[in-house]
């Protein structure tokens, strides 16, 4: 009687929490129940990373001009630096000083911006800043590379009848992977010195030797599975009567606003950091149902209110999976203790599950039984040479690691996108998998074998199917404290001692006397 009286008064208390900091926040923060009232919100936020040299510090960040003109959403804070905005000329720089830091010191600097989805990517055509028409800058080819390009770029003005059609002629030849011997010798030029960018800085200077004026500008992809990203490189160039931005991997099309966000144009420099060393710049994109100014409002909030929406993006964008961890488990034990489907263990389920929440479905299944399959017939040939149980599933994880490798490969030549995808699969989890399906063949025999593994798919793909509700994912991200509710349903679970359903079936045959 005690130990009830224990269970009950813990669900209570963990039901009560729960539900009491959610009500504070749907009640006295306007944070709605619903994942259907509020629009979707874009929050892109830069990160600037360095190692103080124990001087004083100066960090600048170019901002979008839509950041300040627009009135979108914007966030700047960053514990202990001085911040302000300096404007000149209608661009817009983000300052951060600080008096002085420690000695080799990691430091991060954060600026958010939130805005819904719109029309409009940043990189619509303007006017040149200070009137009139500007001028292009020289490129500094001599010799061969002077005459190549020269060659490239008459080639391209004797087929374009204007500035876009020049731009769309250069840079889809010097990105095709058949081309000329001029562009080749200038491609090997530019990709020795400028790496990644080579291609957008060779057609710049390209342009700019046709007379047109160019310069970079920098993007950001609005696409949450990326994670941290570098910034895009894109080409602004002047039309003759305003600049325009593309970017050069699609030179033939505008920018798509719902795929790229111009976070910076005008040439300048997109960051600088003064008293520090290796600074580097990348970007989280996440999507939000709540504006940033709600956000602000949770961050402010108490620690047990704010939780994790007092981290950074890039931290945020973890727990936006991390979260749903929970969700999964919760589906394992009830479909283990009241359904009655056997498991390989409760956490390969899950992670199965949350790996098929960023694949589609019957690709990733597929997959995963390929490789299962072929790892269990290698794991039986293991068997016969009388290993250690660690050496083994060492083993295991190499032959996992080699089958992954060889799958994406294959589907990468037979044009199936979807087995890039199989990294997304627990590595250590498909070897355990296959460890423990080959001990229990060997032990309780092919069928049992068989039913544990397509049991924990079955579940696996309820559990999917659960995680994958838009409002069970709202709620826990923007809620996690419900967890303590669900982890009260999973303790009363955890009493119960009774029939499951499968046995009901099981012993239907069975009548009292």
């Amino acid at each position: 009687m005690a130990s009830r009286i224990k269970l009950i008064l813990v669900v209570a208390i963990l039901s009560l929490i729960g539900g009491g900091i959610a009500a504070y926040k749907h009640v006295e923060l306007g944070l709605p129940l619903r994942v259907g009232d509020l629009p979707e919100q874009w929050l892109v936020e830069a990160k600037i990373t360095f190692i103080a040299d124990g001087g004083k510090v100066n960090a600048r960040l170019s901002l979008p001009a839509a950041a300040i003109d627009e009135g979108l959403g914007k966030d700047a804070g960053s514990v202990g630096y001085n911040y302000y905005v300096d404007k000149d000329l209608g661009e817009y720089t983000a300052v951060w000083t600080s008096e002085k830091k420690e000695k080799d010191e990691n430091q991060a600097i954060y600026y958010r911006v939130s805005f819904p989805r719109r029309q409009k990517s940043g990189g619509e055509p303007i006017p040149n800043a200070g009137g009139g028409k500007p001028e292009a800058v020289t490129p500094g080819f001599a010799g061969a590379m002077e005459d190549a390009a020269k060659k490239v770029v008459e080639r391209a003005k004797s087929v374009s009848a204007d500035p876009d059609s020049l731009f769309v002629g250069l840079f889809g030849e010097i990105a095709a992977i058949e081309t000329s011997q001029e562009v080749g010798l200038l491609r090997a030029r530019y990709e020795d010195e400028s790496g990644r960018s080579a291609l957008t800085v060779l057609g710049i200077d390209l342009l700019n030797m046709a007379g047109v004026p160019a310069r970079v500008a920098y993007g950001v992809r609005l696409e949450e599975a990326r994670g941290s990203q570098q910034p895009i490189r894109l080409v602004e160039y002047y039309d003759g009567a305003t600049w325009k931005v593309r970017d050069p991997d699609e030179p033939s099309s505008t920018i798509d606003p719902t795929k790229m966000f111009v976070w910076n144009r005008g040439g300048g420099s997109l960051f600088e950091v003064t008293g520090g060393e290796a600074s580097q710049l990348v970007f989280t994109v996440i999507r939000d149902l709540i504006p940033l100014k709600d956000l602000t409002d949770l961050r402010d909030s108490p620690l047990l209110i704010s939780t994790i929406f007092g981290l950074p993006a890039s931290e945020q964008a973890v727990f936006r999976f991390v979260v749903l961890i929970p969700l999964g488990a919760f589906v394992v034990v009830v479909m283990r203790n009241l359904i009655g489907i056997a498991t390989l263990g409760t956490f390969m389920p899950v992670l199965l599950a949350l790996a098929l929440l960023e694949m589609p479905v019957d690709s990733g299944l597929i997959m995963f039984s390929v490789i299962v399959a072929a790892g269990l017939w290698f794991r039986f040939l293991l068997s016969k040479l009388n290993m250690l149980v660690v050496p083994r599933v060492a083993a295991c994880v190499v032959i996992v690691t080699l089958l992954m490798m060889l799958l994406s490969v294959i589907s990468y030549k037979l044009g199936m996108r979807s087995g890039l995808q199989i990294t997304l699969f627990p590595m250590i989890i498909l070897a355990w998998t296959i460890e423990r399906m080959s001990l229990i063949w060997e032990e309780e025999g092919k069928r049992s074998a068989l039913l544990q593994v397509g049991g924990s798919l079955v579940v696996a793909v309820i559990a999917y199917r659960f995680m994958a509700v838009r409002q069970v994912k709202y709620l826990a991200f923007y809620f996690p404290e419900l967890l303590l509710v669900l982890l009260a349903f999973i303790i009363l679970l955890g009493r119960y001692t009774g029939y499951r359903l499968s046995e009901l079936f099981r012993f239907r045959d069975f009548k009292e006397v």
